[in-house]
């Protein structure tokens, strides 16, 4: 057979199987080795391949160092080689990341025999181009215009989880799959965030609510790691010594499981702690305010209850108030929901009265703050703990917690942290599941402060840290801590 039969021969039998394209004319970089090596056909990368002939929709969450991502540009080379007028779209985070798909595709169509070559058209940065069949394969960072008017054979968007406007550009590029085309979305796992557009595609694949096809990949699935070693004596010279346990738990999940949990690495509060608190958790004996309300405890007479409200305006954010047993840390009630700014000052002075004239404070958060000061002061309620005043400040009520978050000076920080050490050592009771929820999602990144994820509430978390906070003041208080005419209680 002569090499202009053999080319025919091999094109059409490419043409035919993509993974008989990969095994046997795909090389990539190896970065490690400083070389080029031929694509090592593991069966993991095999069975995605069909997965991809076989799916107009996959979603894929990974581990890193997989080699997915040369996978899915040695992919859309071959859809735009051996299809007439393919259009192969792109979308990374970023205009660098971008630049590297298309990068890693035009490595691997470089190191093709002539035979399968086609002449470049448009050989540039961003886009490599096809003269004889007119196919193109174009890269884009996730801009909020990205995709649109681009009409796809193929839309591959990498590293998902990272784009700024990934849910932006899914309206531009999704008809794409309702119009025939196909769609690949793959990521790791984005733990500054609970629940981005990539998590939210993938859950519902995996739950038969999309018609897509979800996989994931652990960071076991590749067979070799380094040469005369197990992938466990790999992991523990080369991971575990290396990196921080949130940053295995990011990059490096072995099970779908640990992918999707919440990164123990990266908890604020002591996780054993939490797990033991839970133990302690159980529904109130009496509500009040349709449910809003939540009572684990009644008064008892002579004892010193302190309280806190973390507030809202009533439209997105719930409010949060809390009231505890001085002297045992128990919280006895929490209200807890979506009402105005006035409701939540209403119900703050009616439980504060029934909870011995509990000693309470409120976080001063802009205008709701405000607001909430003004129903307290018009209730007249007891025992208001009295803010250090500056020259510029007339309202003498609530804890400013804005600022600079990653000051040591922060109210908030102190908050926090006070309440992260009453944790640890098993120092408050909270018989609230919801709170215990939420302190779980709360992280801590190296040398920031305390957040939670995009998407989630740390209302009760914060209203927890101020109620901690004011406790420790309550012993102290005497009767010229309160305006005349105010009753004390105690």
């Amino acid at each position: 057979m002569d090499r202009v039969d053999l080319g025919k021969t091999q094109w059409e039998a490419c043409k035919q199987d993509v993974v008989y394209f990969f095994e046997n004319f795909v090389h990539i970089q190896d970065s490690i080795l400083c070389k080029t090596i031929q694509w090592c056909p593991w069966e993991y990368l095999k069975d995605l391949l069909k997965t991809f002939e076989s799916n107009r929709e996959v979603i894929i969450l990974k581990a890193r160092q997989l080699g997915i991502s040369w996978l899915v540009c040695g992919y859309a080379l071959w859809v735009a080689l051996f299809n007439e007028n393919a259009r192969v779209l792109m979308l990374s985070k970023g205009e660098d990341e971008a630049w590297e798909l298309i990068d890693k595709c035009r490595f691997i169509y470089e190191n093709l025999p002539s035979y399968l070559m086609s002449e470049a058209k448009h050989n540039r940065r961003d886009c490599l181009e096809f003269v004889r069949n007119k196919s193109i394969i174009k890269a884009l960072p996730s801009t909020k215009n990205a995709g649109v008017g681009y009409t796809s054979t193929l839309v591959i968007r990498d590293e998902l989880a990272f784009h700024p406007y990934a849910e932006t550009n899914f309206s531009a590029v999704g008809p794409t799959v309702d119009a025939g085309g196909q769609m690949i979305d793959l990521s790791t796992r984005n733990i500054e965030l609970s629940d981005d557009h990539f998590l939210q595609r993938y859950v519902k694949a995996k739950n038969g609510e999309l018609s897509a096809k979800a996989v994931f990949l652990g960071w076991k699935e590749r067979p070799v790691r380094e040469q005369g070693k197990t992938l466990d004596e790999w992991f523990d010279n080369n991971i575990r010594k290396k990196y921080s346990p949130y940053e295995i738990e990011k990059n490096y999940p072995e099970t779908e499981e640990q992918a999707l949990c919440p990164v123990k690495g990266l908890c604020f509060f002591d996780s054993n702690s939490l797990n033991s608190m839970r133990m302690d958790c159980y529904l109130p004996i009496e509500t009040d305010y349709d449910g809003i309300v939540k009572i684990w405890g009644k008064p008892d007479v002579g004892v010193k209850y302190c309280a806190f409200l973390d507030p809202s305006d009533g439209s997105q954010d719930p409010h949060a108030a809390g009231w505890m047993d001085v002297s045992t840390g128990r919280v006895v009630a929490i209200s807890h929901g979506n009402c105005k700014a006035e409701k939540c000052a209403e119900i703050f002075d009616k439980y504060c009265r029934i909870y011995n004239n509990a000693f309470n404070e409120f976080e001063l958060n802009m205008d709701v703050g405000r607001r909430v000061n003004e129903v307290l002061t018009q209730l007249n309620t007891p025992n208001r703990r009295i803010t250090a005043t500056g020259k510029d400040r007339e309202n003498k009520y609530g804890w400013w917690t804005g600022g600079n978050v990653n000051s040591s000076k922060n109210v908030r920080n102190g908050m926090l942290f006070g309440l992260e050490e009453a944790v640890r050592n098993r120092r408050i009771r909270i018989h609230y599941s919801e709170a215990l929820n939420e302190m779980e999602t709360m992280m801590r990144l190296e040398n920031e402060a305390p957040k939670v994820p995009r998407g989630k509430h740390d209302d009760l978390v914060m209203m927890l840290g101020g109620l901690w906070a004011i406790s420790k003041e309550t012993p102290s208080l005497t009767y010229a801590s309160v305006k005349p005419g105010k009753c004390v209680g105690f």
